[in-house]
């Protein structure tokens, strides 16, 4: 039994480790990530928009544009004259976010002007290599947009302008170099702002999934994939300079056209200018963190910019996110696992609302990618977790109680009678109903020879396993000395003996009565119990008291005792406090009088009968009013 005992543990054992290490592959192998991305783009709108540099400029070929010129794409002389109005201006670096990869009118003159420029970046669109198996690299099988020679030639540079859309369609990364024919490419705006530091992409060495070095100083951080998270400044239209693209054709050619020009050029001196479509419906428009739709051109400079500043967004790598969430799960574990339900709930509150602040705080200023997602639902999952658990051992700890209360209900049951024993032609019915499994209410009927039968009746302070412990001892002194005689004379031995012997400091209220069957009396005491209601056999009600006697294991006192002659039919009612005190929803007791009253309507019952309709008039008076105390009621009908 043991053995298979062992098995079964070692098989939970098993299955929960692994659950646990499946857990943690998902948080190492980024399972989650289209819901992660979700709380990057949230510390982007959070985030105060970033410094840029103030010689970016964006040339946007916009509606008013096209609206202008005509239909896109315009002729290549345009372009051309763009180049000649920049280079006039003092742009000092001129960008094309727009591919030529077709020959068409025009394309001498634009090469002309680029080459005069000698600064115009040129570029060209790569055929990725979807299905290569080295997640570090981003290779290329050809090219989907080349840049014909003429221009690739008058060009100062010349690079990929590709683009890696994440999961959910939004750019969050560009490949700053991808592999080619066993050598590596640099991306066309990478490139620009490595040569605005004065570095050559000959300089360059390059650690794939790990780093970029630009001549054994300039370090560029990115991705296991090898890619760049583009740290977006702003959203569109903030971050930096516009400039509409006719506007500045329209300035440069004023003095010909004898127009006013609309913009002074010489804010373009000193300009790196990047030209790229944004009129409506563009097809180079994007959905990224900062808003639905951004230009292609606005990814370009934010690229750009976070280079030549050196503020770079790194995400963190997937061992210490992992370490995280090992961390977090264990502080949530022990929380949840030490602490109170509600204290545990408010301090995992709490625990999350600081995991969040930190996320944020790392995101800005530091530019560091926390994750955030997986980490929280880790915690939220432990707390299940382990509350689950904690809840399990709670029920098995309860079903272990439930049996021990159950077994010491059966001792206390065995304290008291089964049977009524008929004597003297006396009828005895008792019935008690405790508030927990077990209670503190006590009762006995004794025959003391000679036509005498001995009542008692007692309610110990407190309830449940300590009231029925005190209870269980009463009721064995109380065997052992109530053959004294007289109800005072055992009454005061059962207080002597349960003072001296308590260290609980519980106490009994008692009521002790024998009645004589032979002179047909009834002789009484109470130690701080309820008096005895007494229904005479026309109906009347009376209630039985005596004025000396203290509640028994106190201390040593005196008892008073009286005698009461019956006739034959009279019904005696013994009751504790859990019958005039029963309340109901409104808080209201059922008090003495309404006892009194329910007395009157008893004339002519039998024991049983009269303790049913006790019980039923209590419990219909408390309704669903929880039970706060044990009741017992027991008849004596001489």
């Amino acid at each position: 039994m043991k053995k298979k005992l062992d098995k079964i543990r070692l098989a939970y054992y098993s299955l929960a480790a692994f659950i646990v290490l499946l857990f943690l592959y998902f948080s190492y192998a980024r399972v989650f990530d289209e819901f992660e991305y979700s709380t990057l783009d949230f510390r982007y709108s959070v985030r105060p928009p970033l410094k840029t540099e103030d010689d970016i400029v964006i040339v946007e070929v916009g509606d008013d544009s096209i609206e202008k010129i005509g239909k896109w794409p315009f002729p290549r002389s345009y372009h051309s004259l763009l180049v000649n109005a920049l280079k006039a201006s003092g742009a000092k670096v001129i960008v094309f976010d727009i591919f030529f990869s077709e020959h068409k009118e025009g394309d001498d003159e634009l090469a002309v002007s680029a080459k005069e420029a000698g600064n115009v970046y040129m570029p060209y669109i790569f055929e990725l290599d979807r299905d290569h198996p080295d997640p570090r690299m981003i290779r290329a099988t050809g090219y989907a947009a080349p840049l014909i020679d003429e221009l690739k030639v008058a060009a100062k540079d010349v690079g990929f302008i590709n683009v890696k859309p994440d999961v959910d369609g939004k750019v969050r990364k560009i490949p700053p170099f991808i592999e080619y024919g066993g050598e590596y490419y640099p991306h066309m705006t990478f490139l620009v702002a490595l040569n605005e530091l004065g570095y050559r992409w000959d300089q360059v060495e390059i650690e794939p999934g790990k780093r970029i070095v630009a001549n054994n100083k300039f370090v560029i951080p990115i991705e296991d994939d090898s890619s760049m998270l583009v740290n977006y400044p702003d959203v569109w239209g903030k971050a930096f300079r516009h400039y509409s693209y006719v506007d500045i054709l329209q300035s440069y050619l004023a003095d010909v056209t004898g127009q006013e020009p609309i913009l002074d050029l010489k804010e373009m001196k000193g300009a790196v200018c990047f030209i790229g479509l944004t009129a409506t419906a563009s097809p180079d428009a994007h959905p990224s963190p900062m808003e639905p739709l951004y230009p292609g051109i606005g990814v370009h400079t934010s690229l750009y910019n976070s280079v030549v500043n050196g503020k770079f967004l790194v995400r963190l790598g997937r061992w210490w996110n992992l370490l995280i969430v090992v961390l977090l799960a264990v502080v949530t574990a022990v929380i949840t696992y030490l602490g109170r339900k509600r204290i545990a709930a408010l301090a995992l509150a709490v625990s999350m609302l600081l995991y969040f602040v930190f996320s944020l705080v790392m995101f800005w200023p530091f530019g560091i990618w926390v994750d955030l997602f997986y980490p929280l639902v880790a915690m939220a999952v432990v707390y299940v977790v382990v509350t689950f658990v904690k809840y399990i051992n709670e029920i098995k700890k309860r079903e272990i109680l439930e049996k021990e209360l159950n077994i010491a209900r059966d001792i206390q049951q065995s304290f008291l009678p089964v049977e009524m024993p008929g004597i003297g032609g006396f009828e005895v019915d008792v019935r008690m109903i405790t508030a927990l499994q077990v209670g503190g209410d006590l009762y006995d009927v004794l025959d003391l020879g000679d036509g005498k039968l001995a009542v008692m009746l007692g309610d110990v302070s407190g309830k449940g396993v300590p009231a029925a412990l005190f209870m269980a001892k009463a009721v064995s002194i109380f065997k052992a000395v109530a053959d004294e005689g007289s109800t005072s004379g055992t009454m005061k031995l059962l207080n002597r003996r349960l003072a001296a012997e308590s260290r609980s400091n519980l106490f009994v209220t008692l009521a002790y009565l024998i009645f004589d069957s032979v002179e047909g009396k009834v002789q009484y005491s109470s130690g701080g119990h309820l008096p005895t209601m007494v229904i005479r056999p026309d109906g009347e009600v009376l209630l039985l008291d005596v004025e000396e006697g203290i509640p028994l294991g106190l201390m040593d006192g005196d008892y008073g005792q009286d005698e009461y002659s019956f006739e034959p039919g009279t019904l005696f009612i013994l009751y504790t406090d859990g019958v005039t005190e029963a309340m109901n929803p409104e808080e209201e007791m059922f008090g003495q009088e309404r006892l009194v009253e329910l007395g009157k309507k008893l004339k002519g019952y039998t024991p049983k009968e009269a303790v049913e309709t006790i019980h039923q008039a209590v419990a219909e008076f408390a309704g669903k009013a929880k039970q706060h105390d044990d009741i017992t009621v027991m008849a004596i009908r001489t």
